[in-house]
């Protein structure tokens, strides 16, 4: 299981030409990082580091980095921040859309691990991080879990609580569909280990992001509820995805090329709010 300060940041600290602003110290959760008298940071070899990079990210002049391996990466100018159309995003994110069509195209690992690489940086409880993933880019394995999935439906005892629901999707499967994959060309699941409080909430919020950025590659994404239904009904099939029997599934999402697109906006009915 990976806690909270199973990896820490090794912080460097470039004095010469720091501002001292103090920011670094008012970002830190921890304590690892307190403002001296002068407002310049005191980094503390005794206090715990949970490396949410927060000190690194709000450092104006860059004095504070770190030579950790997995958190090295090339500083990125912040300004495009407030150069984001605020309209434009919104119409972006309103007009996701799930894609259930998919070109007959499997989907280049570039793609999908751009998919990764973002999804890296999603919100994590207490900066744990504990998704791990399954990237399934080879369609005949998801047609092949999609096929055993419809198989074990066919098994179930006609007075299992699944009883209505498997019959409509064998319905739809003999009738030439694939209602579990929607003849996705591939399938990222989202893991944890069983231990992991915030698994679930975490791989939500993983793929989240993961459905918002897809589309600016040219990907359609679609949440997947029968696979998870399927890995919950049936853990076995698991082996047929590659997940390791010590993992635990927690959500799944197709990915694929789109062959449609969309126009319009759908109308949505306005939430009920409680302002205070």
């Amino acid at each position: 299981m990976r806690s909270i300060f199973s990896t820490p940041l090794h912080i460097l600290y470039d004095k010469e030409n720091c501002v001292s602003c103090g920011l670094c110290a008012v970002m830190c959760t921890t304590g690892k990082i307190t403002a001296s008298e002068d407002q310049s940071p005191k980094i503390r070899d005794d206090a715990p580091c949970i490396s949410c990079g927060q000190c690194i990210a709000v450092c104006p002049e860059a004095v504070l980095s770190t030579d950790t391996p997995a958190f090295t990466a090339p500083i990125e100018d912040a300004a495009y921040r407030s150069g984001i159309d605020g309209d434009l995003l919104s119409r972006y994110l309103k007009s996701r859309r799930s894609v259930r069509v998919w070109k007959n195209k499997v989907v280049a690992h570039n793609d999908l691990t751009q998919l990764i690489d973002v999804a890296a940086y999603a919100p994590s409880a207490c900066n744990i991080h504990p998704v791990k993933w399954v990237v399934v880019s080879d369609p005949v394995v998801v047609q092949e879990f999609a096929q055993a999935s419809i198989a074990a439906l066919k098994a179930l005892p006609a007075d299992h609580p699944m009883a209505q629901l498997s019959q409509m999707l064998i319905a739809n499967a003999e009738a030439g569909a694939d209602p579990v994959c929607r003849n996705a060309p591939a399938l990222l699941v989202a893991a944890s280990d069983a231990d992991q409080e915030y698994g679930l909430i975490d791989s939500i919020i993983a793929l989240s992001y993961i459905d918002a950025f897809a589309p600016s590659i040219g990907l359609g994404t679609c949440w997947v509820g029968y696979v998870m239904i399927m890995l919950r009904l049936k853990p076995e099939l698991g082996s047929i995805l590659g997940i390791p029997k010590d993992w635990t599934p927690q959500y799944a999402m197709l990915a694929g090329y789109p062959d449609v697109s969309f126009s319009q906006i759908p109308p949505r009915e306005a939430p009920e709010i409680i302002w205070k």
